[in-house]
């Protein structure tokens, strides 16, 4: 009897042991993978598209609307949108796409025309705010930024225009692979001498630096995280990113935002 008693008693012991351990597990966090480098370039990716409304598309609106304030001959004429020396101008546009990557954005842009001593149109500066969202094929995002260009070589004797500063984005993105996370995003892009045709208003050439931060959540855990890099156009609807220290380099579609590692 007291060999029986004692496998029992073993027996419901362990049964308790195993309740308890089984209870801990569940209650544990579990812990969100840390945003990897092949992730963070393709939300880099997006917000440079053009086709997702990104930096591309604010970088040749600022060229179409440099194209309107400065007329072919570098003088005011009678067209309205034709600033003067000194004259600024702002704009606001709603923009709605239903293609492979939906959009809808809200973009208020504010420009002024620069002249030198001798009233020739020097250069345009442009600053601007916007707010909308994108859903792609892999990833999603809510977002909203802003931006100051400043555009030269805006004279008639020049084939492209030079964009030079700053744009920020801080975005709420949702992967639709891999774990389907949901990240934070603080990105921002300085733009070096980038070129772009004046006809058509297409970005040609140029390099952007750009930082990536912020958290990679899911529930009650979160990941901090931080990238730094380079873009660089390359003139055919494509451009590359590099991330700072990695072996690895990426090409992008300026267009559907797609990557492939090279």
């Amino acid at each position: 009897m007291k060999t029986k008693n004692f496998l029992l008693v073993g027996i419901i012991t362990l049964a308790g042991l195993f309740s308890i351990t089984s209870c801990n597990n569940d209650d544990d966090p579990v812990a969100e993978e840390v945003i990897t480098e092949a992730e963070a370039v393709e939300i880099v990716a997006y917000s440079v598209a053009s086709g997702s409304d990104g930096l591309t598309a604010d970088i040749e609106t600022t060229a179409e609307l440099s194209g309107q304030s400065v007329d072919s001959n570098s003088l005011k004429s009678a067209d309205s949108n034709t600033l003067s020396c000194g004259e600024s101008r702002d704009t606001t546009f709603t923009s709605k796409s239903t293609s492979l990557i939906t959009f809808e954005s809200s973009k208020m842009y504010d420009y002024m025309l620069e002249c030198d001593e001798s009233d020739d149109p020097l250069m345009l500066d442009f600053s601007f705010t916007y707010e909308g969202e994108f859903d792609a094929p892999r990833i999603a995002s809510q977002h909203s930024g802003s931006g100051d260009f400043t555009v030269t070589d805006i004279e008639h004797t020049s084939d492209m225009y030079l964009v030079n500063g700053t744009w920020q984005r801080s975005s709420g993105f949702e992967s639709k692979i891999r774990n389907q996370g949901t990240r934070q995003a603080s990105l921002r892009f300085e733009l070096v001498d980038v070129a772009v045709e004046k006809e058509p208003k297409e970005v040609d050439n140029g390099t952007i630096i750009f930082s990536i931060e912020g958290e990679s959540a899911s529930g009650s855990s979160s990941s901090g995280y931080k990238y730094e890099g380079t873009i660089t156009y390359n003139g055919n609807g494509e451009a590359i990113i590099e991330i700072t220290g990695s072996s690895s380099s990426y090409i992008t579609n300026l267009e559907t935002g797609e990557v492939e590692e090279l």
